[in-house]
């Protein structure tokens, strides 16, 4: 059978240059591993990966039951007649990545999700709601998600700076040989209000999607970040005291693609909708 695909717009990454491209993704039966592939084992990022998206969706399993195969080099994988970023299938419990997307964060949890699942379909619960943030899921994944919910009954309009921001990072000393040098920065939202809102974000330069959540990173003159934009609109809908959140992966001293940060002391923050947290100062070890 041919794979249910799912496709993800990336957000402009400032890191380097800014860069607008698309990422696909699938989960299916039954497809063999394809030629040129290599079988690796998982990396000590994985790990946290694997915790961070058994938290969210309350599954549990062993990464180690997965077998992880990896074509080096490629920006996509051919699956029947789609290209895509990776996928998961259920021959074997095998995973399958893009030799650029390998250690891309968003798109490993999305497999990760589907093989503790063990099914490829995109239920809105998990891949936008108690996932949502933590795993990839743009365009077609929403589609299969399904319509959002109406929202929530009574609630007020309100500006993001209504918003309480809250940035949380893991590990909490990034660098060195801590998990090969990855770490995760989550950028939450919470409505600490005792009814639901919805938050009104701002115009994005006259974009049709509005910025959500964003992460920077300042020392002295340089600065990177990026933000992701509102694809589903149920990422502005809060009921009360609801928390919401957005994973963004770095990687000190990694390569030049992704995320590469040097070594040394940072201040640090995030935002929603433009509504920022208070600065931490972070100090990445070499």
């Amino acid at each position: 059978m041919l794979p249910r695909t799912i496709v993800r717009e990336a957000p402009i990454r400032t890191i380097a240059a800014p860069l607008l491209f698309l990422l696909a993704l699938a989960a299916c039966s039954d497809i063999t591993v394809p030629g040129g592939s290599e079988r690796f084992e998982p990396p000590p990022a994985y790990r946290l990966w694997w915790r961070m998206t058994q938290e969210c969706s309350g599954r549990t399993g062993r990464l180690d039951d997965v077998r992880w195969y990896v074509v080096p080099g490629a920006r996509t994988v051919r699956v029947g007649r789609n290209d895509v970023a990776g996928y998961w299938s259920s021959s074997d419990n095998t995973i399958v990545l893009a030799g650029e997307s390998w250690m891309d964060g968003g798109v490993v949890r999305h497999e990760m999700l589907h093989a503790l699942l063990f099914g490829g379909d995109h239920p809105r619960s998990l891949f936008l709601g108690t996932c949502g943030g933590v795993v990839a899921c743009n365009d077609a994944c929403i589609d299969d998600a399904g319509p959002p919910p109406p929202p929530p009954a009574g609630a007020v309009h309100v500006p993001p700076d209504s918003i309480e921001i809250g940035l949380e990072i893991n590990p909490p000393a990034p660098g060195g040989p801590t998990l090969g040098g990855y770490f995760t920065l989550t950028v939450t939202a919470r409505n600490r209000a005792s009814h639901a809102v919805i938050v009104d974000l701002p115009e994005n330069d006259g974009a049709h999607w509005r910025e959500s959540f964003a992460w920077w990173m300042r020392d002295g003159a340089r600065r990177v970040g990026e933000s992701v934009l509102a694809y589903d609109p149920a990422v502005t809908y809060f009921e009360p005291g609801e928390t919401k959140r957005e994973v963004f992966d770095c990687h000190v001293n990694g390569d030049d693609d992704y995320e590469t940060i040097p070594p040394g002391s940072y201040a640090v923050g995030g935002s929603y909708g433009g509504n920022r947290a208070a600065a931490q100062t972070l100090t990445l070890a070499p």
